[in-house]
């Protein structure tokens, strides 16, 4: 009959044999506090900013393609024809909006301003993931009628309130608008958005009649789903060959490209922070069987006499095998603590960036240790388990 593992007996054995080198133990445990919760810190932290990269391009518009001239003459440059021609011809378009841009010149506290004019219709706000922070956007109304209304960005409307003059109109062109709301991009576009601190979004209607001709500067097109934009893409090309005969006239881009180049690069330096964490973990495992291998020999002839009366190997590789295991496990548990809690601090101080603390990397940080107390710790269990007792007796 196959004889038990004394578990409670060697976990009480083990445990002693710690404490009487309970500096010894600490100090080497150590090592895997910084391993194990670098190993966390590189999950949390890759994850989390892997998500927020993402988010921030997601923002932009991932369903977003826009389209401009490159380069073509007036006669030639995308027109409102073209608009229409899209949405009535193009499949899984969701929405579009068109944008005629303008520089004229307004003058505040004595100081003259080059302002970025965006004549444009109320689907911009959703294609182009505008935020309105006061009043309201453009509406059907404003384009019908012509209204001289507009929206001012958050920099341009606090400069207007500073100056002594504003009385809720600013004048561009020789016409007085009125100031409807205020608004933003609600992430950052990378430099590619033609909104600037002095822009001012107000109805195509209006804005169209201060160009030298009746063209547009881009169109930008929504599509269904991130999975249809390439498509969409390259309908709106044909479309455009087809109707000017020139490709090289017009430029079609999506951030499909950017987003999918994002997840790549994000996912290569989670990778790299992988196996530096690794390195470190790696290091703590030789540590601990350094001092494991020191242990073994310090208690040969302990081992030699439990051999003599009786002692299985198995029994003696178990034992050595547990300590290991305290050693790393519980330095272990102290990184991932440590790990966990540096980043849920960072909640305390902003809301702008989301932590997520997954549990896969608590699960991840544990089994390592685990595993490194296992891989680490079997061979001075197996030197323990292997000794000659005769041998071991007579050691000095």
């Amino acid at each position: 009959m196959e004889t038990r593992i004394p578990i409670a007996e060697i976990l009480r054995t083990a445990c002693q044999a710690l404490t009487r080198n309970w500096g010894r133990a600490v100090l080497t445990s150590l090592s895997m506090v910084v391993g194990t919760a670098s190993l966390v810190l590189v999950v949390v932290v890759g994850i989390s900013g892997r998500a927020y990269t993402l988010e921030q391009i997601r923002g932009v518009g991932t369903n977003l393609v826009s389209i401009s001239n490159e380069g073509a003459p007036p006669s030639e440059r995308i027109n409102f024809d073209d608009m229409d021609a899209i949405r009535k011809e193009i499949p899984n378009v969701h929405s579009s909006a068109a944008v005629v841009t303008t520089n004229p010149a307004l003058t505040m506290n004595g100081v003259t301003h080059r302002v970025t004019m965006i004549g444009t219709t109320p689907d911009y706000q959703t294609v182009r993931n505008i935020q309105v922070l006061q009043g309201n956007f453009l509406d059907e109304t404003d384009l019908k009628f012509r209204n001289k209304v507009c929206l001012v960005t958050e920099y341009f409307a606090d400069k207007l309130k500073k100056d002594p003059f504003y009385d809720g109109h600013v004048t561009l062109y020789g016409i007085r608008f009125k100031v409807i709301g205020v608004f933003r991009e609600r992430v950052n576009t990378f430099g590619q958005t033609e909104v600037v601190d002095f822009s001012a979004i107000a109805p195509i209607s209006v804005v169209r009649f201060f160009k030298a001709n009746d063209t547009i500067d881009f169109i930008y097109v929504s599509a269904d789903s991130m999975e249809s934009v390439p498509e969409v893409s390259d309908a709106i090309k044909s479309l455009l060959i087809r109707r000017h005969r020139n490709q090289s006239y017009y430029r079609v881009d999506n951030l499909a490209a950017i987003l999918d180049a994002a997840n790549k690069i994000s996912m290569g330096l989670v990778l790299v922070l992988l196996v530096i964490a690794a390195i470190s973990l790696v290091s703590s495992g030789i540590s601990i069987m350094n001092v494991m291998l020191i242990t073994v020999t310090e208690r040969t002839r302990e081992i030699g006499i439990k051999k003599s009366i009786g002692a299985m190997r198995r029994v003696l590789l178990t034992e050595f095998l547990v300590e290991a295991l305290i050693l790393s496990c519980g330095g272990g548990l102290v990184g991932i603590i440590l790990g966990v809690a540096a980043p849920f601090s960072v909640r305390f101080f902003t809301s702008e960036v989301l932590i997520e603390i997954p549990v896969m990397a608590v699960i991840l940080g544990f089994g390592v240790t685990v595993l490194v107390g296992l891989v680490f710790g079997m061979l001075p269990a197996l030197r323990a388990s292997r000794m000659n007792p005769v041998e071991a007796l007579r050691y000095e």
